[in-house]
């Protein structure tokens, strides 16, 4: 498969270009380690920096990620150990260790998963602000709400398959939602933000 229109890849190279955040790797980190040093990590790909002696950040790479956890209004954040933190607070250090060495790409896997109400929605409207600045945006998530409305393409998967691929108007409909959750539901839109409804009468 291409990845950026590439189909061969240095692995090290790649990782510069994507930034990722998911659920499952924020609970590698241990309980201790600081926000500075969650966004810091993305510099090396690693679970943390303190544990590594040859993961010593520049002073340039520690002003960079201070800087991204302010551009996050997460600066409170930054000598806070993980474990003390909130799971919107944990998400957003996350968030930046994924966007610290400015990649071209950001890949989010069910990223609200464990969030509050209030918290999913202060991470989305987050993305939002990347999105709009030109970060391109690849979501993982089986929730049609966490789309937001600057998605233009979508890809529908069952079973490792792809069953559908095109512009969000003509893949994000009832029938074909129905179909690939074999369940019967009504979609809704409202201010470019989707809803599933089951459908009761079926």
């Amino acid at each position: 498969m291409r990845i950026l229109g590439i189909e061969r890849w240095d692995v090290f190279e790649l990782r510069r270009q994507l930034g990722v955040v998911s659920h499952e790797l924020q609970m590698h980190y241990t309980q201790t380690v600081r926000g500075v040093d969650v966004v810091l990590s993305g510099f090396f790909a690693s679970v943390g920096i303190g544990y590594h002696s040859h993961l010593q950040p520049t002073p340039e790479q520690r002003a960079r990620a201070v800087q991204v956890l302010h551009e996050l209004g997460a600066t409170q954040l930054a000598k806070k150990p993980i474990g003390a933190m909130s799971a919107g607070e944990q998400r957003r250090c996350l968030l930046g260790r994924a966007l610290v060495h400015d990649p071209s790409a950001l890949v989010l896997d069910e990223p609200t998963t464990s969030l509050d109400l209030k918290a999913r929605f202060e991470l989305i409207a987050l993305v939002r602000k990347l999105v709009n600045r030109g970060k391109t945006l690849i979501l993982v998530t089986h929730h049609v709400d966490e789309i937001p409305p600057e998605v233009t393409r979508v890809v529908l998967l069952r079973e490792g398959r792809v069953i559908a691929d095109g512009l969000k108007s003509d893949i994000l409909t009832s029938e074909r939602l129905s179909h690939l959750f074999d369940t019967k539901m009504h979609l809704l839109e409202q201010n470019g933000f989707f809803q599933s409804v089951p459908d009761f009468d079926a």
